[in-house]
């Protein structure tokens, strides 16, 4: 059973009463899943919400030429598929696969949905997060038309607002979420590179001047 401290953790449950985390606990679920295990596929029943413990997670999206995007990254105390959870007969809308060694709290869609409706506090916080992927998601369409360098600097100081200075991300995994070819990815972080900008290695990206890369963005059109 999941116990009262792991759900003190864990900013959904904070503003809850004792006696309510204490019967969510036994229905929760707690679940491990090895770094690129597919933990739900796009199309599946959305019959849980899950939430974060440890670890982050790509969601990922098929697109038209069958191949897929990464549309978010998202990291420990965040939520998965609450919006698909709340459309009766719902599937999820995209595939989540875990990009690191990840724990979950797996909630069963019916007692979301009772949080929801007994607990104020717990449904703004879930609104607010559904608020902040829509909102992301607005931006991404408004940077649909820009340039490589463009996306690749918004992506990375999406990233910096979760992460921090130093990002861990592969270029392979940057790629992806900016939609773009690995090796045009590599050559567009080199140029910002040369201007020292960013430095990186194996496996991370250190955002040295934030401030010259939201200028990129304020001349997106």
């Amino acid at each position: 059973m999941i116990t009262l401290d792991s759900l003190d953790r864990i900013s959904y449950f904070c503003s809850m009463p004792s006696s309510a985390r204490r019967g969510l606990s036994r229905e929760l679920e707690f679940l491990k899943f090895k770094k690129g295990k597919v933990i739900f596929d796009e199309g599946d029943p959305a019959e849980f919400v899950w939430i974060i413990e440890s670890g982050w997670v790509y969601l990922i999206k098929h697109t038209l030429n069958g191949g897929y995007a990464t549309i978010f990254i998202l990291t420990p105390d965040e939520a998965l598929c609450g919006i698909s959870a709340l459309d009766g007969g719902g599937v999820y809308s995209t595939r989540a696969v875990a990009a690191t060694d990840a724990s979950f709290l797996r909630i069963p869609r019916a007692a979301f949905l009772k949080l929801l409706s007994r607990y104020p506090k717990f449904a703004s916080r879930v609104l607010l997060s559904c608020c902040d992927r829509m909102r992301h998601m607005a931006e991404m369409i408004s940077l649909s038309q820009a340039s490589v360098e463009q996306r690749l600097v918004h992506v990375l100081l999406k990233l910096r607002n979760s992460f921090g200075r130093t990002v861990p991300i592969t270029h392979q995994e940057l790629a992806r979420m900016v939609g773009t070819r690995w090796e045009t990815s590599i050559r567009t972080l080199a140029h910002l590179k040369q201007k020292g900008w960013v430095s990186s290695g194996r496996g991370w990206i250190t955002i040295l001047a934030p401030r010259q890369l939201k200028g990129i963005l304020r001349n997106c059109n």
